[in-house]
């Protein structure tokens, strides 16, 4: 499989690992696009390919018989969809869908474990970001029973920005409110009491951030305690590379 020109963004957990490993990890994999939409994997199947985000970003969901599906977490730049394999678990245990379009850096499961064997770091960063997607999940967990909608949803649009690497991403209500597990008509009235603010503009679909400092205020406490997570395990975060982006952009 040939390797293609490395894009501009790159993916933070890749960036951590060794020249050597990373280079060895380049020569297996492909640059894919992600499509709004998409379906990934299913959960309890065996994943066929994993994939590691560059401008794209993939929303993590449960399900249950008879409710609307619930977004749990959220993988960008900073993550990898199939971490699981790093503890030898080759099924999916959620379902996986595109919820920014984008591009990945993808590679097939059986290639992958190979890799794992021969590179000691790879193994390592996998490990420890498995170790914050579950933290995450967790929080998610806690978030949606004792948060209430409108800092949720403050949460998730500032994670989803972080993610797109732009302040204008496309998210429709009824999409946010399957992710949040709530009414159509709660994401409505909530979303419109932050574009009465000026936090955030909203046209068919299309969301724009505004003010992310003011949307940062507004978002529950487990956004940055998401963040810090992160960072304490992985270093620097892609997020901040982000933010300085966002603001040369001219978000407050």
């Amino acid at each position: 499989m040939s390797v293609v020109n490395f894009p501009l963004i790159t993916n933070h957990l890749i960036d951590l690992l060794p020249e050597q490993e990373r280079t060895l990890l380049f020569q297996h994999c492909e640059i894919v696009e992600l499509e709004f939409g998409t379906i990934l994997c299913e959960p309890h199947q065996r994943y066929r390919y994993l994939y590691f985000p560059l401008s794209g970003f993939i929303s993590l969901v449960t399900k249950l018989d008879g409710h609307k599906p619930l977004e749990m977490g959220l993988i960008g730049n900073e993550g990898m969809l199939g971490v699981t394999l790093a503890l030898g678990i080759t099924a999916a245990p959620t379902q996986a869908v595109v919820q920014g379009k984008g591009t990945a850096w993808r590679i097939d499961i059986a290639t992958l474990q190979q890799l794992l064997e021969q590179c000691p770091q790879l193994q390592h960063v996998l490990q420890q970001y498995l170790f914050v997607l579950m933290a995450q999940l967790s929080q998610s967990a806690a978030c949606v029973h004792f948060h209430e909608l409108d800092c949720r949803l403050a949460r998730w649009l500032l994670m989803s920005q972080d993610r797109a690497h732009s302040n204008r991403f496309h998210l429709t209500h009824q999409f946010l409110a399957d992710m949040l597990g709530v009414r159509r008509s709660g994401v409505t009235v909530a979303a419109g009491v932050m574009q009465k603010q000026g936090l955030i503009s909203y046209t068919r679909g299309a969301i724009t951030i505004l003010n992310r400092n003011a949307v940062q205020r507004a978002a529950c406490e487990c956004y940055q305690i998401e963040l810090d997570e992160y960072q304490r395990l992985l270093g620097k975060l892609t997020a901040d590379t982000v933010r300085r982006k966002l603001t040369e952009q001219g978000t407050p």
